[in-house]
Parts: structure tokens; C-alpha cells; sequence
């Protein structure tokens, strides 16, 4: 059946997700995109024919049939955006987070099966084909039981004035802890230090595994990095190559990885066919993923600017 798909927030983020749908509207079988924003310049720029332009998400759904919408506005819009969407009978797909707080994440997953309508997010470092590989070999013992992890993204562009870096990127490290350790939770944050944005924390997991998590912008330089040490070698994804990642044991060996999608693509894919077999993140993982964020931000927060110790870039 064809689908007609709004993205709702044209920015730097969205812009990207309408390119993905471009690339995927044949195999997704997408009859008609629209983009949605209330600024006429993001509108502007984004120069593809194939494209519907609205300015209203008000309106958005019921002028243009529409039976999913994508949301890449600012982090404090999801909820209420979420909110409408789903209540307007269509499936929603949130960038991540879906909400700031975690009793607004439970009321969007509440409405999304109170309305029978798909509700996921936009952690799409799950189908990173290096990580889905890197899981396989993991579960097939290649580098033994897992002892640690490290998952680094710092970027040298300018972060959304309204954006805290855990919601925003410390998130995605949290996600693919839970994804590479089937699911488990953590049982403490350790520590959390840093600022709005660039922040550090450790997270600790049953089994004494530690989760290392280092993002932020402004760096000195860009840095997307997963590394996983077992107790028999380790792993290391450069994040920015979907095609090879590196195992390390006795030697170092590149496994190669094929893929004919991007992460975006995929992720956008998955959302796109709800009754597909999905590693998306599940309602439940996104909701623990958050409970997780707003205990950190509240721990950072607590602690005081005075007492905070902000990270050298």
C-alpha cells in the first residue's frame, strides 16, 4: 500500500530525513512527501520538485491525507507535536528524545496504544551495519564477555541553544548499551560532569560492566567512536565508516560490513514497515533510556555550576 509521509522541522536534521525518504520511495513505495515548517527560508532551501511545502503542522495531516509524520523540531516541541499527530490518527516517528521528561515519554507511549498507532524514535545507531555486525560477533563469543564500554561523539558545530547534550547525544550511548547488553538496565549512574554542552558520564551495569559515555559540541574535533572490551579482545567502530570497523585481539583484524542503506535510511525504513521483524528500539527501552537522561541531567544539575567541572575540549 503507498504511504503519504510528512516531516515535520526542515532544519539541518530534517533536511536530512527528506533525503532519505527520496532515496527510499520506490522500495517504501512513499506516494507523496511533504515538508512542514513554520519557517518560509528552511522551506526555501530545499529545492526538490518532488516535494510538497506546507507551513502549518496544525494542519498538516488532514490537507494532505497523510498516514505517518516524522518530527525533527526542537527537543521541547516533541511532546506536544507528538501528541497531536498521534491523537490525528497517523503513525510517528520522533527524533530522539521524544520528550524532555519522562512522565511526558510515558504519556506519548500511552496515547500511541491507546490510538493502535506506531510510535518510534530516531536511534538509528542500531542499524549502523558496523554495530548490527559487531552484535553478532559479540553474541558469538569473538571478544568473550563483555566488560566495558566506550561511546564517544563530540562535534566541532555549534549545539541547539535549547538542546542539552545527554538528551541530544549522551542518549544514543545509553540506547546502544542496552542494545548491545540484550536489554539490561543500569544499576546507577556514577558519575555525571560537564555542562549543557559537553558532558561525561558512567554508567554501571550487572556483571561489573562499566559504560563510558564522552559527547559534546564545540571539540576541538569531531569524534564518533564505539569501542567494546571483552574479556578475550575489543572492538572499534569509527562511526562516520558504515563498510569496516576493526577487531583487536592477539592482532588486529578489519571485518568488512555490507549494507545497501544508510543508518537514516534504515531506521526510516523500519518505521516505514511497522509489521516487519524491527531492532528499532522498543517503547519500553525508550522510555528506561530517558528515565535514565533526566536522572543524569537532575544529578548534574544538583551538583551546581560551581561544583561542575567542565570538560577540556
Amino acid at each position: 500500500m503507498s504511504q503519504r509521509v510528512g516531516v515535520v522541522g526542515c532544519g539541518r536534521w530534517g533536511s536530512k530525513h527528506l533525503r532519505a525518504l527520496g532515496h527510499l520511495a520506490q522500495e517504501a513505495d512513499i506516494e507523496c512527501i511533504v515538508a512542514c515548517d513554520v519557517h518560509p527560508m528552511a522551506l526555501a532551501r530545499i529545492g526538490d520538485d518532488r516535494v510538497l511545502l506546507h507551513d502549518d503542522p496544525y494542519t498538516l495531516v488532514e490537507q494532505f491525507n497523510l498516514d505517518s509524520v516524522i518530527v525533527a523540531t526542537p527537543n521541547e516541541t516533541h511532546y506536544e507535536l507528538g501528541t497531536m499527530f498521534l491523537n490525528n490518527g497517523v503513525d510517528v516517528f520522533l527524533e530522539k528524545p521524544i520528550a524532555t521528561t519522562f512522565d511526558h515519554a510515558s504519556l506519548l507511549v500511552s496515547t500511541s496504544i491507546h490510538q493502535g498507532k506506531t510510535l518510534k524514535s530516531g536511534f538509528l545507531l542500531r542499524f549502523h551495519p558496523c554495530i548490527v555486525d559487531a552484535r553478532t560477533q559479540i553474541r558469538l563469543g569473538r571478544i568473550g564477555a563483555i566488560q566495558s564500554i566506550r561511546y564517544s561523539k563530540n562535534v566541532q558545530r555549534q549545539g541547539d541553544d535549547s538542546s542539552h547534550a545527554l538528551d541530544t547525544l549522551a542518549i544514543h550511548g545509553i540506547d546502544l548499551a542496552e542494545f548491545l547488553l540484550d536489554g539490561q538496565t543500569p544499576l546507577r549512574i556514577s558519575e555525571v560532569v560537564g555542562s549543557r554542552t559537553s558532558c561525561a558520564l558512567t554508567l554501571e551495569y550487572p556483571n561489573q560492566v562499566e559504560i563510558s559515555i564522552d559527547v559534546g559540541w564545540e571539540a576541538e574535533a569531531d569524534v564518533a567512536e564505539l569501542e567494546v572490551i571483552g574479556r578475550n579482545g575489543r572492538i572499534l567502530v569509527q562511526l562516520q565508516q558504515h563498510e569496516k570497523y576493526e577487531v583487536l585481539k592477539d592482532y588486529s583484524a578489519i571485518q568488512l560490513v555490507q549494507s545497501n542503506h544508510t543508518p537514516l535510511e534504515a531506521v526510516l525504513l523500519d518505521f516505514l514497515r511497522p509489521d516487519s521483524v524491527s531492532i528499532a528500539t522498543s517503547t519500553g527501552s525508550i522510555l528506561r533510556t530517558i528515565k535514565c537522561v533526566e536522572q543524569a541531567r537532575l544529578q548534574l544539575t544538583a551538583q551546581g555550576r560551581s561544583k561542575t567541572r567542565e570538560l577540556k575540549r
